[in-house]
């Protein structure tokens, strides 16, 4: 279980959620089920460790952790497959209802607040939305999520500001 769980957040890792979307795509070939991925990657989450400390940066992230784990079914799955970067994935799911729930997850991880040391930190990230369906493979379906949340994140403006301070 080490192998396939991210420590600091109890999520599942990089590892683990591959094995997982693996199983998930597989079942959509078989059933011919349809399903949606999202990738959500941190705002500003440098400016955090820097200004407040990387303790402090580890609380931004269990509480990311916290709130997508808590707001998805038994059969969705979360990962922490990077520094501050997060997916989650919705198997055997609709369009619309996948959308749904990704702005609901959106909503909550932008509307959060971290008391670190009587300071409250907020918490913004960038949300990129795909489907899958029978024919995708893993590697495109992560790679075209990633690809949305970097648009949202330049309409935004975000990703000038996050290279700024990086």
């Amino acid at each position: 279980e080490l192998a396939v769980t991210d420590p600091l957040t109890g999520l599942l890792n990089r590892r683990g959620f591959e094995a997982e979307m693996h199983r998930s795509l597989a079942a959509a070939r078989r059933y011919q089920e349809s399903g949606a991925l999202i990738y959500v990657d941190l705002d500003g989450f440098k400016p955090i460790n820097d200004t407040y400390g990387h303790a402090a940066g580890d609380e931004v992230l269990k509480r990311v952790a916290r709130t997508l784990i808590e707001n998805v079914r038994d059969s969705d799955r979360v990962a922490r497959v990077g520094g501050d970067e997060f997916v989650v994935l919705f198997p055997r799911t609709g369009r619309d209802g996948a959308l749904a729930r990704a702005e609901m997850l959106d909503g909550l991880v932008n509307s959060a607040l971290v008391n670190w040391q009587g300071r409250l930190v907020a918490v913004r990230a960038s949300f990129g939305f795909q489907l899958f369906g029978a024919e995708d493979s893993p590697e495109a379906l992560l790679a075209r999520a990633d690809e949305a949340m970097y648009a949202v994140k330049k309409m935004r403006g975000q990703v000038e500001r996050d290279k700024r301070k990086a």
